[in-house]
């Protein structure tokens, strides 16, 4: 089983119940070794259609060959032509060779003819691929040249030829593209220029071992990236009226409250620009009109749809009318309020422009934030070359122009204004975004190793309704936002400690992530909410087929090498997988197929639970089975039917039951009353069944009235079920249930063995304490098979167990 970040639409925190606004906690990035690869390729590789585009043509010559040397049927690349057909198909695959070139901080623009060629190959796979359940088969490699350590060694940006860190605008499109194509599995391959001699070979041995997105080959180590929480230092860099402060961008948004936060708090001098000139209220005399004049206005401009103007053109003029009105509100605020805060026209992808704004500038500036940006959301088929071109340029070649115009001035810092896209990747339709904001990020780790002052990239989550969000809503599907008074601390406060390199501030994962970034990024226990995260984590397995919000296909492998309760169940005398960690791992498998709509769910019952234990048995210590999940939504809720098969040929049915997950603000479902005496069908097979007691105890239990029963127990410890250095948390009370399951078998020792469950309902709010570890009473009726636990301190129910029996083969 894997780690990585994960969804939270799981038992402990309900889908979409969350805040929208949560604290961030502030991570850095380091770089963590990984074990070596396998000397021999993948079997996948043989046979695989791969095309190879991007870096030079010898390069691209070598690495076809090697590929074909291992049975892969390649391409190398056709360029804009039509002609992608391999071996009478499309690609699997693509390796993007990128820019393999070294980096010249004087041409910008120099990464657009690779770029071009990636959008291309990209366009031509989207649609076929976008189509695909298969989990394995399709890929985008993208070689990056940043030294081999992702431009977070130092070294990697000093001496000989070996960085280019434009690479950083693949890796940010490679991070975000499985948005987009679920299933296309992305690997960013970070080397040194220096060292693509034996690239070919690296190649080959990455493909088909999926999992981080981002690896690194440096002195004979692989390597990926790991977050870790840091505190900012502290204040070292004094800032007060002698300060020029010039913020690209900055007319509105986060641009513009940092601004104000600078002039206000420390009396700085700040210029803000935009691409145009400052508006004139008298040509257009809506811009300072009142609410009800402008809304006049914008009605007037959708009235042209009649005459035949483009929807297209018409957004364009009210987003523009509100981006003008915006900044002119701003201006005269600043005015008003006495701060220091004037306007400047400046187009930053032109490079005279930043010559010319800076000779028009009182003095040379102290300080300069690179904010300007550009960002609308839209998937990539309904996106141009130019369109995409543009979004990279604003982030990319505007730092270059500006850094390459003050990198000999004695700046106090140089801020970078990054975004979450680029680091943990974008949300559907920034593809562009994610690349602009991770080529940025690669280009401040290079500017900080060439620069005397420090230069640093802030990557945001999305503020509270501030900045470039044209849906505040589907960002919120992604991560919590950010509040705009202790974003504007934390900025303050980076800014006056003079940080170095990446700061990333990340908040509690929101319900839109899938399977692949699960896998994409190592476990970190530093990252918001991770002990809630880790048990979607590690119940995922390894997926095989995905349907996004329709199905999903995995196999299961528990093992008593790690997972000690599996000896403590018994079939027939051989130890076999206990039902209550079968149903555990159930529960968190619906985390995976949350609804399209992404509506706010509780978990709510598990119901129609039909077990057969001997097919739980286990095969030379390990409990091999696959897991099936189809979800739709039923009467107002939420079903994911999951089917359990055994992984022995040929597989046979061990379990099937169904996850029921309620609209958050419904309350919990009550069984309707089972009537006494369930009969049981006479046939199905006989198994002895014995539970050993040795990580879940078996308890004793006491008379409680005519034929009920009642036990107390404390709930196994998390790290006595898991002998791992990450353990999952459980949902249920694993103890509880096997007591329940044991004492239920003991009315009649000699039965059938198949087990049925008409429902487990989930009684236990979501966000209270741990399981692990808990005093609890469980009572019940043996014959009824009718049970309730409850938390012994408080009495509150955790679980109720409706009609539990071993009634045989009634299918």
């Amino acid at each position: 089983m894997t780690a990585g970040p994960a969804p939270t639409i799981h038992p402990a925190t309900p889908a979409g119940t969350g805040p929208a606004v949560a604290p961030v906690r502030r991570m850095r990035w380091r770089l963590a070794p990984q074990p070596a690869l396998p000397e021999h390729t993948a079997p996948a590789i043989a046979g695989a259609r791969i095309a190879v585009l991007g870096g030079t043509p010898r390069l691209a010559a070598r690495v076809a060959a090697r590929l074909r040397e291992h049975g892969a049927h390649v391409l190398v690349d056709p360029g804009h032509g039509t002609d992608w057909q391999i071996a009478g198909g499309l690609p699997d695959g693509l390796v993007d060779l990128t820019l393999a070139e070294p980096f010249d901080p004087a041409r910008t623009g120099a990464h657009a003819p690779a770029l071009l060629r990636t959008l291309a190959a990209l366009r031509t796979c989207y649609a076929p691929w976008a189509g695909e359940t298969a989990t394995r088969r399709l890929f985008y490699l993208a070689v990056t040249y940043l030294g081999g350590g992702m431009g977070f060694a130092p070294e990697d940006h000093t001496g000989g030829s070996g960085s280019q860190p434009l690479g950083g605008i693949w890796a940010g499109l490679a991070k975000t593209l499985h948005r987009e194509i679920p299933n296309c599995n992305t690997r960013v391959l970070d080397t040194s220029l220096d060292e693509s001699d034996l690239l070919p070979d690296r190649i080959c041995r990455e493909l088909y071992r999926w999992g981080l997105f981002e690896v690194g080959h440096r002195d004979g180590q692989r390597l990926t990236l790991r977050a870790e929480a840091q505190d900012a230092g502290p204040p070292l860099v004094p800032l007060g009226p002698e300060d020029l402060v010039l913020v690209s961008g900055g007319g509105r948004g986060i641009g513009w409250r940092i601004a104000t936060a600078l002039a206000r708090t420390h009396g700085c001098r700040v210029v803000v620009t935009g691409r145009g000139p400052l508006p004139d209220p008298a040509a257009k005399p809506w811009l300072t009109a009142p609410d009800q004049d402008f809304a006049a206005h914008e009605r007037g401009l959708w009235d042209l749809r009649a005459e035949g103007r483009p929807i297209t053109e018409i957004r364009a003029a009210i987003a523009t009318a509100r981006r003008e009105r915006d900044l002119l509100a701003h201006l005269a605020a600043a005015h008003r309020d006495g701060l220091p805060i004037t306007y400047a026209t400046c187009d930053f992808t032109d490079p005279d422009a930043v010559g010319r704004l800076l000779a028009q500038l009182d003095g040379p500036p102290t300080a300069v934030i690179h904010n300007a940006g550009v960002d609308t959301p839209a998937r990539f088929p309904k996106k141009t070359d130019e369109e995409f071109l543009r979004t990279v340029a604003t982030k990319t070649d505007g730092f270059l122009h500006l850094f390459q115009r003050v990198r000999a001035l004695p700046l106090k810092f140089f801020c970078a204004v990054g975004s979450l896209t680029g680091r943990l990747g974008g949300m559907v339709g920034q593809l562009d975004y994610g690349a602009a904001n991770e080529g940025l990020a690669r280009l401040a780790l290079w500017a900080d190793q060439v620069a005397p002052f420090p230069v640093m990239t802030l990557c945001w989550p999305t503020w509270d309704r501030v900045g470039m969000v044209a849906n505040f809503e589907a960002t919120l599907r992604y991560m919590s936002a950010l509040d705009v008074d202790e974003g504007l601390r934390l900025w303050l406060a980076e800014l006056t400690a003079g940080t170095r390199g990446e700061v990333t501030y990340v908040g509690p994962f929101g319900k839109a992530l899938g399977p692949l970034q699960a896998v994409g990024y190592p476990a970190s226990e530093d990252l918001p909410g991770y002990r809630g995260l880790a048990p979607a984590i590690f119940h995922l397995g390894e997926v095989s087929t995905h349907a996004p919000h329709r199905g999903l296909t995995a196999g299961v492998t528990l093992t008593t090498a790690y997972a000690p309760a599996l000896t403590d169940f018994e079939v027939d005398g051989a130890p076999a997988l206990p039902v209550s960690l079968l149903l555990e791992n159930a529960l968190w498998s619906a985390v995976w197929l949350p609804p399209e709509d992404l509506a706010p769910l509780v978990p709510d019952r598990i119901e129609d639970i039909r077990i057969h234990p001997e097919a739980l048995r286990l095969d030379a210590g390990t409990a091999p089975l696959e897991r099936t999940a189809h979800a739709r939504y039923t009467d107002g809720d939420w079903h994911v039917d999951i089917v359990y098969r055994t992984g022995a040929a040929p597989p046979r049915e061990a379990a099937r039951l169904r996850v029921v997950h309620r609209p958050a603000h419904a309350p919990p479902t009550t069984a309707p009353a089972q009537p006494a005496g369930v009969p049981r069908p006479a046939q199905g097979a006989a198994h002895r069944l014995r539970w050993r007691g040795r990580v879940l105890p078996v308890v004793p239990w006491q008379d409680d009235g005519p034929g009920r029963v009642l036990a107390h127990l404390t709930e196994a410890a998390a790290n006595d079920l898991w002998m791992l250095p990450r353990w999952p948390e459980q949902s249920l009370p694993l103890t509880a249930l096997e007591n329940v399951l044991h004492r239920t078998r003991a009315t009649d020792p000699d039965g059938p063995a198949e087990l049925h469950i008409q429902r487990l309902s989930l009684l236990r709010p979501p966000g209270t304490a741990r399981l692990s570890g808990a005093r609890l009473v469980v009572e019940g009726d043996p014959r009824r098979g009718d049970w309730l636990v409850s938390e012994q301190a408080s009495g509150a129910p955790v679980l109720r167990v409706h009609a539990l029996r071993y009634p045989g083969d009634a299918r």
